[in-house]
């Protein structure tokens, strides 16, 4: 739920009423998350340092009305509003990272994202397509880069050194970070090393093979902020961001059909920004281009007895090179009483594919390429959004209303190959938004939105050919969007050192997307695996609510917590209504936490907090067929973890991550690992 500001307060900083997280995500302007009329959150700076995450998904466990599941330790992906995957949007600084070629399923596309060089994260609950377009059904998780900081007359530089230890993966991490400036230009540069051994679960789990992984990364950005003459508030910036993971297992069908899917990815994006301020209009506007490289290596292997070495396998590679551009403005008029925002996008993905196969003496191509070389798909649309107070009383009460609207298309073509003939086809649609908001100073806020959402067919659904883990997927030219119509209440309000609030929310899901049992050949089965094709033949509804409360006590002293609920139902036509599949148990989490006053030689903390599931058993017909839940369902659980960190001269910092205290056996509904057992991580870092 929006208002819980995930982050804390800096060492030695106790929590002050007037220094308010602020969120962009929601309508691409600066907003107090707590007076936004969208369900929004903040995943801070000081979160993501105390936290000492492995990954990005790790971050958001403890982020209200999101739940993480992993199929592998290198993937994981967050369920919001009763949805996954590719009907989640995934952004950069405002780019898209979401692909054609992106799958549906917990994979680990979020995982190419090195957490220690994140400033924020921001997430949107519920659709965001006005804004953003396809893919943002269930919600919009917009991750924030480092930025230069140094941009004194005086030339600046600083560095920090990085080194983590985890006892569950015996797993080391080195992080390097450097920045530089003078007379506002700005450059900073990160790298990142992770070595991760395999998992040891918690009670009797033990070591769970085929679950390390090896990841680097790279991020950085160049700025320059101009500061005289006409240009004054303007500025360029080119950013970018690398990483690559490799040999992250999916076990998930090792025991019970001696299948393991090994994975490494490559991802490069880089982005250049121009940002106009043209203040005699009051016009404000964002010229983005970007370029992204995409490659994923998928190893489908039939494991031997001891399930260690393998005896033949499939190999598929794709590559999606991807071209952006998007434009934003944003107008205010009236003294700021009414807006408007305003803009566009268009995206490319160009598209090559190999695979071969092995029999245990090297590995041979084969014909049957799972995508066409040479296929492509488009994306592009328009939307405005407006805004604006029509009742303004003296005494702090405010009258808000929104509405938005676009226009989105997409287009796919796809060779001939073997069987599957050449195609070509179009797709085009509209959303809207409207919302109705009362606020009350910056103390409370009421509001009502009606939102849609919807995503285009992946080239991956309309044109893959192959295994996509749980079967053999056949492709189908004639697919449709999936759409969303969502109803939204929420309240939130804050009484001094205490804010609290409530979001319930009705999503309407129709032409879903399902897999449905085919033939491939004449086969209806292909590699022990069953034969699908996607087709629009779902719909739904999912409803949700969000509790959250957070309290600082005074002293140093704050607790805050959260609890969601979350039903999804698919309607089917002429039977019996069956649960949605992936839906999350009743969960939350409880914090208690300690900051010192800030003293000369630094400061320190100490936190205490737990997770928390409730067992799911309610599973739809495609969960009692899926290997990752036991039968009857998925056990609930209560973790307790511990973490605190010091700061000393602001030179050195040390953390500790006490993580499963008790040492539980549990796991996240629908994941295909257990978690890990008593975890002992530790931090050590240097700045210069």
């Amino acid at each position: 739920m929006a208002i819980l500001v995930v982050g804390h307060p800096a060492f030695g900083q106790e929590g002050d009423a007037d220094d308010y997280e602020t969120v962009i995500t929601a309508s691409m302007k600066d907003e107090d998350t707590l007076l936004s009329c969208r369900d929004t959150d903040v995943v801070g700076a000081s979160k993501i340092e105390d936290a000492s995450p492995k990954s990005t998904p790790e971050l958001l466990y403890d982020a209200p009305g999101v739940f993480v599941q992993h199929t592998s330790y290198g993937g994981g992906a967050p369920i919001m509003r009763g949805l996954i995957g590719p009907q989640i949007l995934l952004l950069v600084d405002g780019v898209r990272l979401s692909n054609s070629l992106y799958r549906t399923g917990p994979l680990q596309y979020l995982n190419l994202v090195d957490p220690m060089a994140l400033d924020r994260i921001e997430l949107l609950h519920g659709p965001g397509s006005v804004l953003y377009g396809s893919d943002a059904m269930g919600g919009v998780v917009q991750v924030f880069p480092l930025e230069p900081s140094l941009f004194g007359h005086e030339p600046g530089a600083e560095m920090d050194l990085l080194l983590r230890h985890a006892s569950a993966t015996n797993g080391f991490v080195g992080h390097a970070g450097a920045q530089a400036g003078q007379g506002g230009f700005g450059v900073l540069g990160t790298f990142t090393l992770m070595g991760l051994g395999n998992l040891v679960g918690g009670s009797d789990v033990g070591r769970q093979i085929h679950s390390g992984y090896d990841q680097w990364s790279t991020v950085g950005a160049v700025l320059h902020r101009f500061t005289d003459g006409y240009l004054a508030g303007w500025h360029v910036k080119l950013g970018w961001l690398a990483s690559e993971i490799d040999d992250a297992g999916r076990t998930d069908k090792l025991f019970d059909k001696a299948s393991l899917s090994i994975y490494d990815n490559q991802d490069v994006l880089v982005w250049g920004r121009l940002h106009a301020d043209v203040s005699s209009i009051a016009t404000r506007a964002d010229l983005t281009l970007s370029f992204q490289r995409f490659f994923e290596r998928k190893d489908t292997l039939s494991m031997k007895p001891d399930l260690i070495s393998w005896h033949e396998g499939v190999r598929d590679e794709v590559t999606a090179v991807t071209l952006g551009l998007d434009v934003q403005l944003v107008t205010r008029m009236l003294g700021g009483r009414l807006w408007l925002e305003y803009g566009g996008m268009w995206y490319r993905d160009g598209v090559s594919a190999d695979r071969f196969e092995s029999h245990g003496l090297g590995w041979a191509p084969r014909q049957d390429l799972p995508y066409a070389n040479g296929s492509t798909y488009t994306s592009y649309g328009v939307y405005i959004l407006a805004g604006g107070d029509p009742l303004v009383l003296d005494d702090g009460h405010v009258l808000r209303l929104q509405a938005g609207y676009r226009f989105h298309g997409m287009g796919a073509s796809s060779p001939a190959q073997l069987d599957l003939p050449a195609v070509t086809f179009q797709r085009a649609g509209h959303v809207g938004l409207a919302s109705l908001q009362y606020l009350y100073r910056d103390l409370m806020t009421v509001a009502f939105t009606f939102s849609q959402g919807f995503r285009a067919p992946s080239l991956q659904e309309s044109a893959m050919l192959g295994d996509e883990g749980k079967s053999f997927h056949t492709p189908n030219h004639e697919l449709g969007p999936e759409r969303a119509d969502v109803f939204e209440l929420l309240w939130r309000a804050r009484l001094g050192r205490l804010s609290f609030g409530w979001v319930g929310s009705m999503s309407l899901l129709r032409d879903f997307i399902k897999r449905v049992p085919s033939t491939w050949q004449g086969q209806d089965e292909i590699g022990g695996k069953p034969v699908v094709m996607p087709v629009n033949a779902g719909a739904g509804r999912v409803l949700e609510t969000t509790l959250f409360l957070r309290v600082d006590a005074g002293l140093g002293f704050s607790a805050s917590g959260h609890m969601t609920f979350t039903w999804g139902e698919e309607v089917v036509k002429g039977g019996k209504d069956v649960p949605l599949t992936r839906i999350p148990p009743l969960f939350g989490m409880l914090s208690l936490r300690y900051d010192t006053p800030f003293f000369e030689w630094g400061a320190a903390f100490v936190e205490t907090y737990v997770r928390w599931a409730a067992r799911q058993a309610r599973l739809s017909p495609e969960d009692l067929k899926d290997s990752r839940i036991p039968e009857g369902g998925t056990e609930g659980f209560f973790v307790w973890s511990f973490l605190a960190g010091i700061d000393m001269f602001r030179m050195v910092r040390l953390g500790l991550v006490l993580e499963n205290v008790t040492n539980q056996k549990y796991r996240y509904h629908g994941s295909g690992l257990w978690c890990a057992g008593t975890n002992l991580v530790t931090t050590l870092e240097l700045s210069f």
